[in-house]
This record gives C-alpha cells, sequence and structure tokens, in this order.
C-alpha cells in the first residue's frame, strides 16, 4: 500500500467540493430527521434490533459537540470513521489548494486483506451494538 502525491487536476477541486456538499447536505437532513423523531433506521423499526450504524446520527451530534468519548462510546465504528473522514478530507481539501493529489495506490492483495479488515470491524461493532442494546 503506498500513499502518492500527484499534480491536482483541473476536475479534482469541483468533484471535492460537490463530494463534501453533498455530505454536509446528508448530514443536516439526517439530522433534521432525528431531531423531529422520525425514526429513520427500517431495519431496527422491523426488527427492534439497533442495526450496524444505529447511533451514527447521536455519535455525529457528540463529536460535533465536542463530546468525543460519547461519541465512541454511542457508535464507535461511525465516529472512528468521521474522525478519520474529517481529517482526510481537509488534508485532501488543503493539497487540492496548494494543487497537489494524493493517491492511495493498493494490489488486489491489498484491496482483499482491507475487505477482510473492514468486514470483521462491522461485525464487531454490530456485535458491540448488540451487546449495549441487550444491556440499556
Amino acid at each position: 500500500m503506498r500513499l502518492e502525491f500527484r499534480q491536482a487536476a483541473p476536475e479534482d477541486l469541483p468533484r471535492w467540493l460537490t463530494f463534501l456538499g453533498a455530505v454536509l447536505l446528508i448530514a443536516l437532513g439526517v439530522i433534521a430527521l432525528d431531531a423531529a423523531g422520525v425514526q429513520i433506521c427500517l431495519f431496527r423499526r422491523w426488527t427492534g434490533l439497533p442495526c450496524l450504524t444505529c447511533g451514527g446520527t447521536r455519535a455525529f451530534a457528540a463529536l460535533a459537540t465536542g463530546d468525543v468519548i460519547g461519541a465512541f462510546r454511542q457508535q464507535p465504528l461511525v465516529s472512528a470513521l468521521l474522525t478519520v473522514g474529517a481529517a482526510a478530507g481537509a488534508i485532501h481539501g488543503l493539497l487540492l489548494l496548494c494543487g497537489r493529489c494524493l493517491t492511495l495506490k493498493t494490489s488486489e492483495r491489498e484491496r482483499r486483506a482491507l475487505l477482510l479488515v473492514v468486514v470483521v470491524l462491522a461485525v464487531a461493532n454490530w456485535l458491540y451494538l448488540l451487546w449495549r442494546w441487550r444491556s440499556a
């Protein structure tokens, strides 16, 4: 696995800004629905069990107010992804403003290993959420 710098292409900045705008709009929509008391998760509505990302909205709100420990207690996987994603997005944005880009190069074997890690983390996170739900 290698991180490589390259010269930013003319379309890189508009793509990044579009992605950033979409993420912000989705986050605002989910927060507004959650604040209105709408149960967004169909899995939880149908089964009564927490889904893989249950608590993600509350974790996002906790991170936004600076309660990092509360966010990770609420939803560890989403909190980690949001934290890493925010840092990566900020770094990528700064690099784009400087005319550079960062690219991750992986082999097929590394992609399979990453997929396995993602699946294991997702299952571990879900088991944590189920344990937390049962003990509540």
